[in-house]
């Protein structure tokens, strides 16, 4: 799975280098330290920053959230606006090969922003078990009433991140604008 996982993230570069800024971004806003800053190394961090062990609930929610929604922000807003003028309306090469060229870019750009939105396997785990695993020394577990209002979000994070570790939301979405653009 390890191959597959780096050949998705190869493809879908941009989102996996832009992943690997807003986690180093949010790493800094939550003042946790950053031990490798390789947005595009070709092993499992690809698309990730190496950082330290968090071990707050809290911090472990926001650093997976936060990168997670400015992915999806511009992701839906590059997607969108190249989708209409290609899928909907129905714009094609040799109309305006300019344009069609830049919607196309657009399009590639949003999805690769879109597949890689989800945080790192390893990230998803330890914030599973900060939230519902055994209160330990050096964990700050989270609180009851946090616990029972976040659990949708934390099984979308593990959820999506499983997928995401196995390539399935690039495989998916790729395959289904290429079939979309022969199609139209």
């Amino acid at each position: 799975m390890k191959v597959i996982y780096i050949i998705t993230k190869i493809i879908a570069y941009p989102g996996a280098f832009l992943k690997g800024f807003f986690e180093h971004l949010a790493c800094r806003i939550l003042k946790i330290e950053v031990t490798d800053q390789n947005y595009l190394a070709p092993d499992w961090h690809c698309g990730h920053v190496k950082h330290e062990v968090v071990n707050s609930a809290g911090k472990a929610f926001l650093l997976t959230l936060l990168p997670y929604l400015a992915q999806r922000a511009l992701g839906w807003i590059f997607f969108l606006a190249s989708f209409a003028p290609l899928l909907l309306f129905g714009m094609r090469g040799s109309q305006d090969s300019y344009f069609f060229f830049l919607y196309v870019a657009a399009l590639f750009f949003g999805l690769s922003l879109l597949c890689n939105a989800f945080p790192q396997w390893e990230h998803a785990k330890r914030q599973w078990q900060l939230f519902y695993g055994k209160a330990k020394e050096d964990i700050k577990p989270a609180g009851g009433l946090a616990r029972i209002i976040l659990a949708p979000c934390n099984a979308w994070f593990v959820a999506g991140a499983w997928l995401e570790k196995h390539g399935i939301p690039t495989i998916l979405a790729f395959g289904a604008a290429i079939v979309g653009l022969a199609l139209r």
